[in-house]
């Protein structure tokens, strides 16, 4: 699967406060939020999955943050088959966060913002996932992303992994 492979994957999301949106709901109220607010943003696309018995479950989640104001987020759950592979799996997650990103960036450039959009990985310094850091920030570098890893990742460490559960 191609980094923008992931145009019709994840057609709709959820949205705490909102409920069910379509993807292209997620991105115009993102673009209105940016729109309609003075001050800078933070767009950040974070994945994380687990490995269950029935096959592997995935959550990609987009967070919207004014800093010293607060946030929201929107997230995407679905199950694939069963990747053994710890490997196979972070880098699949990669892979979703790296498309899904690209095309919050695009839409957002083609509505006349720069906001940038950063992803965060939930890999870190300490435990199997180390060995993954170096490729996986080399991924986010050649598609012009700032990724951050653990313990800085909280889109994917703590708001995805609350949905992989």
């Amino acid at each position: 699967m191609g980094l923008s492979s992931t145009n019709n994957l994840f057609e709709s999301f959820h949205s705490p406060t909102k409920g069910q949106l379509t993807k292209d709901d997620v991105f115009s109220l993102i673009e209105q939020t940016i729109a309609s607010n003075k001050g800078s943003f933070e767009i950040i696309v974070g994945a994380d999955s687990q490995l269950k018995s029935r096959g592997t479950f995935f959550a990609l989640v987009i967070t919207v943050i004014r800093p010293g104001h607060g946030g929201s987020f929107f997230y995407h759950k679905f199950q694939e088959q069963r990747y053994s592979s710890l490997q196979q799996r972070i880098f699949q997650e990669a892979v979703y966060a790296v498309g899904l990103a690209t095309e919050v960036r695009q839409y957002l450039r083609d509505h006349d913002h720069d906001t940038p959009v950063r992803l965060h990985f939930d890999i870190g310094a300490n435990g199997p996932t180390r060995k993954f850091i170096q490729s996986l920030l080399s991924l986010a570098a050649s598609n012009q992303f700032r990724a951050e890893i653990k313990p800085h990742s909280f889109c994917a460490s703590t708001i995805a992994d609350k949905f992989t559960r």
